[in-house]
């Protein structure tokens, strides 16, 4: 499913004039009475499968402080593919705030590594969101690693199959400590007391009804460690089924699942339009639908 994106994605122009990531100096984020930090492997993970938990969290009040680990690249070159999903996130979490899709470049520096993050502008007094992108290679599911990006992934980190992993961009560097030091900063930086993430307790990376994309275990296993390390108290950490949720039933209510699709499909435009639009309104693909009406936690 990732590489039929990625391969749709490529073959189709951008779309529109999109303003996120804008160009800017650091913003200051909006105050937050609570904030919900999300780590997620590719841009889309929290609006696939922590949905409509996140956008309930910001309906209530909560800031989200979202962090994607790797670039969602599938394998293509340069970074134009992942720059349109790191775009298409940014029109969702714009639209669920209903203010206009302006971000301001706030990167966030730990450790000598500069990391590429936005934030929403929002008027005062409403919950913000914040994106922050570490754009690490896709490992594609079953983690072998693409060929464009030297066969690196977060599977192959975690095994010591690699001593380190490079970021597509070439940015930066990290080994399996250094990686998760930075999650755990990031983590301590949002002052989350919930922290979602992915299926961290799966490891069926095959073709079972348990089975997921590597990157999304092995993304929620770093998560989860980096929550575990920050000083002081430790948020609670919740995880989420990816594509196990293929073989449940549908559980959504009939409006949490419209409100989910809307905000997804607001993501698909600037990927799966052919030409300029605000919302992707074709055809979604079975397991896209099926995923529009489910979430379920995994543990």
């Amino acid at each position: 499913m990732r590489a039929a994106t990625a391969v749709c994605g490529l073959a189709i122009l951008a779309c529109g004039q999109i303003t996120v990531p804008a160009s800017s100096s650091a913003a200051v984020p909006a105050p937050c009475r609570r904030t919900v930090f999300a780590g997620v492997a590719h841009e889309d993970d929290d609006l696939l499968f922590m949905s409509p938990d996140l956008l309930n969290d910001w309906g209530r009040g909560a800031c989200l402080d979202i962090v994607y680990l790797t670039a969602g690249d599938a394998g293509s070159s340069g970074t134009g593919y992942a720059e349109r999903r790191e775009q298409g996130v940014g029109r969702a979490y714009a639209l669920l705030a209903g203010v206009p899709n302006d971000w301001r470049r706030q990167d966030r520096k730990h450790a000598g590594r500069t990391v590429r993050a936005f934030a929403l502008r929002v008027p005062a007094g409403r919950p913000g969101v914040r994106v922050t992108f570490l754009r690490l290679p896709d490992g594609l599911h079953d983690g072998s690693g693409t060929r464009l990006q030297g066969g690196q992934s977060l599977l192959k980190l975690e095994q010591r199959r690699i001593r380190r992993i490079t970021t597509m961009d070439r940015s930066a560097s990290y080994d399996a400590k250094e990686l998760t030091a930075m999650l755990s900063w990031l983590v301590a930086d949002s002052h989350a007391r919930t922290v979602r993430t992915l299926d961290y307790r799966n490891i069926d990376r095959g073709s079972g009804p348990r089975s997921d994309h590597s990157d999304h275990e092995v993304a929620a296993r770093f998560v989860k460690s980096a929550a575990a390390s920050i000083p002081g108290p430790k948020p609670s950490v919740v995880g989420y089924r990816g594509y196990s949720i293929n073989a449940l039933s549908p559980n959504l209510a009939l409006q949490a699942a419209r409100l989910k699709e809307s905000v997804f499909r607001r993501y698909l435009s600037t990927t799966l339009c052919a030409r300029p639009c605000a919302d992707y309104t074709g055809p979604l693909w079975s397991s896209y639908r099926h995923w529009m009406v489910s979430q379920y936690r995994g543990n």
